[in-house]
């Protein structure tokens, strides 16, 4: 199968661990807890010729019972998990509990779960990668699979593993170029016919790699971008502010000098002496002068009584 095989390429080698034949390199066999409560074949009945090696490890717990417990041993730089994932059993044979839901703990420390509820289907989901790492240091490391009791009880149907191990000289913390993750295979549960249209799809819920780390120079360039913004768009207030001060006294100084006339084409209006001519005013047209002496002979103006 591909992804099973101990092939190596530029120093990493895929080592599988089977689920009753153990590690392949150093023939250590899974540890199943409570022992007493797996089988190699409970009421769930996958197709046998489409597991690892024809064999599974399966069990469920119930509401109110004791966690269930998978784990092995590996020395390598990425693993891959692999379970077979049931759905909705058929209810005319003998019936089982097809809800998958596992956590996963790496040296002892909470690295993800899996979850997938049944679907409308009555195919079993083959070589399903529930858990995925490949960015391990290369030493020794210790996976336990972890289906805890809740509401509804919770089926594992536990296959194989595939860990890469770093022979020689290699780079620890690159992803293996090598591994192949096999392709999930179909099958109907067992005595049943394939339903003939409607193909499933993925309903599953994955988180098995670590968080990212914060980048520390993408924090400090976004908070200096910030304070740049702050800075330009309180500069470009106080521009607006100085413009729209200046622009309202501008117009209370045109308002006022609005009611002044500075003109010369008017002579002044300095009275003129009764049949009188009038005088040449300097800097002033002939026309405006006489404009000027009409005006002041005209009848039909009022005049204040000047003494003599």
């Amino acid at each position: 199968m591909a992804g099973a095989a101990g092939t190596a390429a530029g120093g990493l080698r895929n080592v599988t661990i089977d689920d009753r034949g153990g590690d392949e390199t150093t023939h250590n066999v899974p540890i199943y807890l409570p022992p007493d409560k797996w089988s190699s074949g409970g009421h769930a009945r996958p197709n046998a010729s489409l597991a690892h090696n024809g064999t599974w490890h399966d069990a469920t717990v119930h509401p109110g019972d004791s966690a269930l417990n998978v784990s092995f041993s590996f020395t390598g730089v990425a693993l891959f998990v692999y379970c077979i994932i049931a759905n909705t059993p058929p209810m005319h044979k003998q019936y089982f509990d097809a809800l998958a839901n596992y956590t996963f703990f790496l040296d002892e420390e909470l690295v993800g779960t899996y979850t997938h509820k049944a679907e409308k289907t009555r195919m079993f989901y083959y070589n399903v990668p529930v858990y995925v790492n490949h960015t391990l240091e290369n030493k020794s490391h210790n996976l336990s699979i972890i289906a805890y009791p809740g509401d509804q009880p919770v089926l594992l149907l536990f296959d194989y593993a595939v860990y890469t191990t770093c022979e020689g000289r290699c780079v620890s913390d690159n992803a293996p170029t090598s591994i192949k993750t096999p392709m999930r295979t179909l099958t109907p549960a067992h005595s049943m016919d394939a339903p003939t249209s409607n193909l499933p799809t993925s309903g599953s819920d994955v988180t098995s790699t670590p968080e990212p780390r914060p980048n520390v120079g993408i924090i400090v360039a976004a908070t200096l971008a910030g304070l740049a913004v702050f800075i330009l768009s309180g500069t470009f207030l106080l521009h607006r502010f100085r413009q729209t001060k200046s622009s309202r006294q501008e117009a209370k100084l045109w308002r006022q000098s609005r009611f002044i006339v500075q003109s010369k084409t008017c002579p002044p209006s300095e009275p003129l002496a009764r049949g009188g001519e009038p005088e040449k005013l300097k800097g002033y047209s002939a026309d405006t002068q006489t404009a000027a002496y009409a005006v002041a002979h005209d009848s039909s103006i009022e005049r204040p009584d000047v003494g003599h």
